[in-house]
Formats: structure tokens, C-alpha cells, sequence
């Protein structure tokens, strides 16, 4: 999904700033990528959802050996920050591809918003290389 919002804000939006029909480019684009979004997202749910419950069973089993050494506080912190991160990102996703009326402020001028999706996905990356560390 990051690479698609990458590719979006890289090659498409200035091959549509030449255009002199570039609204309509970029609302067809985005409407054909909201499908690829909402199957990535729902994707990305679902398999955070089984590796959060993953890792508290095996924390919990790991805790009730040896109470002193399972310290999960910097994992759990990390992950509460990345998870909230992930949010913002769905968030961005559905407001720039969502065909909805009042979302149409942030699809005309998606520059910006396309920016900080691609920023935010790559600090999610980086954290989810981090907490497989900890983990």
C-alpha cells in the first residue's frame, strides 16, 4: 500500500500536473487504487490483530516461567505508538480514496497528504523492524 502511495505522489502526480485534464486523472487514478487500499488495509488488520494476539500468548506463557525477566513495557510502548501511526495511515488512505464529497478538498491536492502517508508508512516499517528485535 506504501508503494502504491509512493508511486502515486512520484510518477503519477507529475506525469497529471502536465495534463491539462489532471483533476480527472487523479480522481480515475484514485478511485482504481481504492480497491488495491481497502484490500491492503484490511490485509494489514488482520494480520496485526493475529500477531498482537500472537505475541501476548507467548508473553503471557514467557511471564508465568520466569516473572523477572519478561519486561514488556518497551515493546508494548512501541507498539501503542505504531498502532496509533497505523491509524493515521488508514485514515489518509480513506480520505484520498473514499469517493465522498467532503473528502474532495484532500483529493484535489493529494501532494501533501500522499507525502505524509509515505512518510508515516516507512516509521511504521522501521518500528515493525525494531519490535521483531524486541520481540
Amino acid at each position: 500500500m506504501i508503494g502504491g502511495f509512493f508511486f502515486f505522489r512520484v510518477v503519477l502526480l507529475p506525469i497529471a500536473n502536465r495534463s491539462t485534464e489532471s483533476a480527472e486523472l487523479i480522481a480515475s487514478a484514485l478511485r482504481r487504487f481504492s480497491g488495491v487500499v481497502w484490500t491492503a488495509l484490511l490485509t494489514i488488520l488482520i494480520s496485526g490483530l493475529y500477531n498482537f494476539i500472537t505475541f501476548f500468548r507467548s508473553a503471557r506463557a514467557g511471564a508465568a516461567m520466569d516473572p523477572v525477566v519478561s519486561d514488556y513495557s518497551l515493546y508494548i510502548f512501541v507498539l501503542g505508538i505504531k498502532l496509533f501511526i497505523v491509524f493515521l495511515i488508514f485514515t489518509l488512505a480513506i480520505v484520498l480514496t473514499f469517493p465522498y464529497p467532503v473528502f474532495g478538498v484532500y483529493q484535489k491536492r493529494p501532494a501533501p497528504w500522499l507525502n505524509l502517508t509515505i512518510v508515516l508508512g516507512l516509521i511504521v516499517i522501521f518500528l515493525s523492524a525494531y519490535l521483531r528485535r524486541l520481540g
